[in-house]
């Protein structure tokens, strides 16, 4: 087989880019559109201007290691979360910070509790340090089973893993519950919130937890700017914690946020008008899927996220491929559910593309 030059720099960018790359371009195959992403839970309409205005005037300072940025990001953090700065630890992504999290917690044979399924970086990074992972199923609702989560904790139990909302599913948690979890807890035992997609939720459906942590609480919450604010290709994240925690957490890093990264969080954090019409934008649309799945017959998890998990009613590799044909890119298989999807709500027009698609589907199931 002979390889242009081109064929050569091509597949080296796709391995590079990593998976969501190559699947792009696998969905490009044969099509003249670019397909609908739809299985990243990525927020379409960000970063916001003010952000995407700081990440340009950054690229003239990119030569300069941004060590004083950490403090003015960690100061803007601890405002806005109503904490002193060593209350925060900040990470690219909050994805780092779990895997900071699964090394400190797993390693030497400890034991994390977690829901199944769940985001699963913590878990997976803690098996690699060769952590024991008591995965928890669902309960009927498809919510985090707290009382099954609290009867399996066990003397090795070092942490339990809480995401709420969940991923993949959406539900949420009631923070009351949490908070009488964690409560519950053997004084011995971390527990760690993921609110990645806090900014969604409904009013009165949950809140965050952040204030158990000034309450004394062994928990850790953690935040990232990948979704409500548009950056997932940027990198941002951080956790909330006590002091002791949060340098044990900072320590356990491999990096730290770029400049770039940096300047943009903050600018976000100030651009409250473009955050409000994304949550407005993204919740109208969740809302106008959840009201044809229902048309459809089709049974939906409680959405509280950016994203819907429905069942398709078949499996999921033969919906997946009909959408594919379709050029929209969907979620992935969450074992035991093997004939739901979870779906990203992108912008107006791909969420009508989409529901478009699903009527054609589900019609020829």
């Amino acid at each position: 087989m002979n390889l242009s030059r081109r064929d050569l720099l091509s597949a080296s960018a796709l391995l590079l880019a990593g998976p969501g790359a190559a699947l792009r371009a696998t969905a490009r195959q044969g099509t003249a559109a670019a397909p609908l992403v739809l299985c990243w839970n990525e927020n379409p309409y960000g970063p916001s201007p003010a952000a995407r205005a700081a990440v340009s005037r950054s690229i003239a300072d990119a030569c300069r290691y941004p060590d004083d940025e950490v403090a003015a990001l960690t100061a803007a953090l601890a405002a806005r979360e109503g904490v002193s700065a060593e209350h925060i630890v900040t990470g690219t992504g909050s994805g780092e910070l779990l895997r900071a999290l699964g090394l400190i917690y797993g390693r030497d044979g400890g034991e994390i509790i977690a829901a199944q399924p769940t985001y699963d970086e913590l878990a997976h990074y803690a098996q690699v340090w060769k952590a024991t992972v008591r995965f928890v199923p669902l309960d009927a609702q498809l919510r985090h089973d707290l009382p099954a989560m609290h009867a399996a904790v066990s003397p090795r139990t070092r942490a339990v893993y809480l995401c709420n909302p969940n991923n993949p599913t959406g539900t949420v948690v009631a923070a009351a519950q949490i908070r009488e979890f964690v409560r519950s807890l053997p004084p011995t035992v971390t527990t760690i919130v993921d609110e990645a997609y806090m900014d969604f939720v409904a009013p009165g459906s949950t809140g965050s937890v952040a204030d158990l942590v000034t309450a004394g609480q062994r928990v850790i919450v953690l935040r990232t700017f990948s979704k409500i604010h548009g950056m997932a290709g940027i990198r941002c994240g951080y956790g909330i914690a006590a002091p002791e925690i949060a340098t044990q957490l900072g320590d356990a890093r491999m990096t730290t946020p770029s400049l770039p990264a940096m300047r943009a969080a903050r600018a976000s954090l100030g651009d409250a008008g473009f955050l409000a019409d994304c949550r407005r934008r993204i919740l109208a649309s969740r809302a106008h899927i959840t009201t044809e799945l229902t048309r459809l017959k089709l049974r939906y998890a409680e959405p509280q996220g950016n994203f819907v998990f429905f069942d398709t009613g078949m499996p999921l590799a033969r919906f997946t491929e009909r959408m594919r044909s379709r050029n929209i890119l969907v979620g992935r298989l969450f074992p035991p559910y093997d004939t739901w999807c979870r779906i990203t709500i992108g912008t107006e027009p791909e969420v009508a593309a989409f529901l478009g698609a699903l009527r054609e589907v589900t019609a020829s199931a």
